[in-house]
């Protein structure tokens, strides 16, 4: 989304083209289709498991996002970033690993 947005450049205004050009957007629609399918993966997941376990799992996308960011729209990472980041895969992994506890 994030590409298609920026390819609007100045185009983009809060107007009535703005509807057309977001759905005539190839990002922005292939974003919101991605967007649509991780909604129903997300009702599938808490369906088959405990809310308290699977809601920190959500916190792997910000990761995530932060290092696609970095490496497909050469976004900038700070070092405290990159730590926060590490710290966040650290905690899933560490509730991962207890599946079968209380």
């Amino acid at each position: 989304m994030k590409v298609g947005i920026s390819d609007l450049g100045k185009k983009f205004s809060l107007s009535s083209t703005l509807l057309t050009s977001l759905i005539t957007n190839t990002y922005v629609v292939f974003g919101a289709v991605l967007y649509g399918i991780s909604f129903i993966l997300w009702l599938y997941v808490l369906s088959k498991v405990k809310v308290s376990y699977a809601y920190p799992f959500i916190s792997l996308s910000y990761a995530l996002v932060a290092v696609l960011g970095f490496f497909l729209l050469d976004e900038k990472i700070s070092f405290d970033a990159w730590m926060g980041i590490c710290l966040v895969v650290v905690g899933v992994v560490l509730i991962g690993m207890n599946i079968g506890g209380t």
